[in-house]
């Protein structure tokens, strides 16, 4: 039996198919021992809503083996199994005494010899410094890049895959209250040719900013003599898509709204009914609940410093229908140039009313690059997120609508070459002007200038 909290809590799925593999875990017990654990994809279900990141529980009936797979997320080849068979109570935090995070720091030399060595993943940590803006590379996948000063003073590159980098919102670390000390947690380590070391997030990787941990501490007083201030940099990636190019992704309209889309709507409604704004943990930007006075975070626990974050939703417009957007704090502080903390500071306390602010965007015309997921693909429900807000460019969308009338008259002429072809036939002719038809319409010849034998 042992007594763990769950540090960490992920789904390992497979890059190719995107099909679960297992649930996977890092565990820390009293001594602040690491442990790896992990549930069978079979077992999922009964142990998914059983073991939450952050609680701490009593484990017996657990099965030790030996990891042999590469993306080890410690250095331990050992890893925890549960088993149908596992028991887990969870235990209240008077029970025992375990610290909230576990990572596994190395020096630079360790990291210098996991480079492009995808055997054991690596927890690192460094002041914030730097940031780009959410990429689309060519392979349709997201990221944005940050910047931090090691703990060794080096500068290096983190890349932020995904929802981890759509969630990091560089705006809530650029302002006062610095110096910020990001932990990534499970990346591969990459060396370019001048030999300089770049980090990567995985599916196991998580983002903390500031963690009570006594190194993390250390280096931000370390830092805090310094001026350090995050700031945007130029991206250098290649296979980035130009913003000119990310305005016209699978660009659609509201009735045909699906997959990864951008959307050009009007705004035509601020939707209060849930509020424009939510309160949120500082380290992981989730949604924080008022308790007994305080703010708690189910991942990182009470708050002393809760942030207002906004979640502004909308009704937008275009001339097929109407549907509902939601704008979290990085696109709606860029669209607005204001904190939501600043827009309540001007308001009476108890006042849910939207600020003026809000009304402003009312009757704007923007182009919406708007993320999907299950909740509106399979559900079939509205709320869809937006990931960045765009003003559309007069020149650009000109050339867009001539390439889209130039698509829609190319399909009409298909049909008709198609339609007339077929008419030309009486309902009963030979095989061989079948396969022939199938032929010239491969070859893209003309059918209705070719004579036809009847069969009779």
């Amino acid at each position: 039996m042992i007594k763990v909290r769950v540090c960490r809590k992920w789904e390992s799925v497979n890059t190719k198919d995107g099909n679960l593999i297992s649930l996977d875990m890092i565990l820390i017990d009293e001594k602040e021992n690491l442990m790896h654990a992990s549930v069978r994809k079979h077992l999922v279900p009964r142990y998914a809503d059983r073991v939450l990141e952050g609680r701490v529980y009593s484990l017996r009936n657990l099965k030790v083996t030996t990891n042999m797979y590469p993306y080890r997320p410690l250095a331990s080849d050992v890893k925890l199994l549960f088993l149908a068979t596992t028991a887990v109570q969870e235990l209240q935090e008077s029970d025992v005494s375990i610290g909230r995070y576990g990572f596994e720091f190395v020096n630079q030399t360790v990291l210098q010899s996991r480079a492009n060595d995808p055997t054991v993943l690596s927890d690192i940590v460094g002041c914030f410094t730097g940031f780009e803006g959410i990429e689309t590379v060519r392979s349709g996948s997201k990221k944005r890049d940050i910047q931090i000063l090691t703990d060794y003073s080096v500068n290096s590159t983190v890349t932020l895959w995904g929802k981890l980098g759509e969630e990091f919102d560089p705006a809530l670390y650029t302002q006062d209250s610095g110096p910020y000390v990001i932990v990534v947690s499970s990346v591969t380590v990459k060396r370019f040719r001048q030999g300089s070391l770049t980090f990567s997030t995985t599916s196991a990787s998580k983002v903390y900013i500031n963690p009570e941990v006594d190194h993390v501490t250390s280096i931000k007083e370390r830092f805090s003599a310094l001026s350090i201030q995050a700031k945007p940099i130029q991206g250098t990636s290649a296979a980035k898509l130009t913003p000119e190019e990310e305005m016209f992704i699978n660009r659609m309209t509201v009735d045909a709204l699906e997959s990864v889309v951008t959307l050009k709507a009007t705004i035509t409604g601020i939707n209060s009914g849930q509020g424009w704004y939510y309160i949120a943990c500082r380290s992981c930007v989730k949604k924080a609940e008022f308790e007994n006075g305080v703010y708690v975070c189910r991942s990182c626990g009470t708050l002393e410093y809760p942030l207002a974050l906004y979640r502004v939703k909308a009704e937008v417009q275009d001339r097929t229908g109407t549907t509902t957007v939601v704008m979290f704090n990085y696109p709606a502080e860029n669209l607005l140039d204001t904190s939501a903390k600043k827009l309540l500071g001007k308001m009476k306390p108890g006042d849910d009313s939207v600020p003026k602010e809000l009304n402003t965007l009312l009757g704007k015309e923007l182009v919406f690059k708007l993320k999907l997921d299950k909740y509106n693909l399979i559900e079939g429900l509205q709320d869809y997120r937006v990931s960045t807000v765009f003003t559309p460019v007069e020149g650009l969308e000109a050339v867009y609508a001539q390439k889209e009338a130039r698509k829609v008259s190319e399909e009409k002429v298909d049909i008709q070459r198609k339609n007339c072809a077929f008419n030309l036939i009486e309902k009963k002719f030979d095989p061989l002007n079948i396969r022939y038809i199938i032929l010239l319409d491969r070859l893209h010849i003309p059918v209705s200038r070719i004579y036809f034998r009847r069969s009779f």
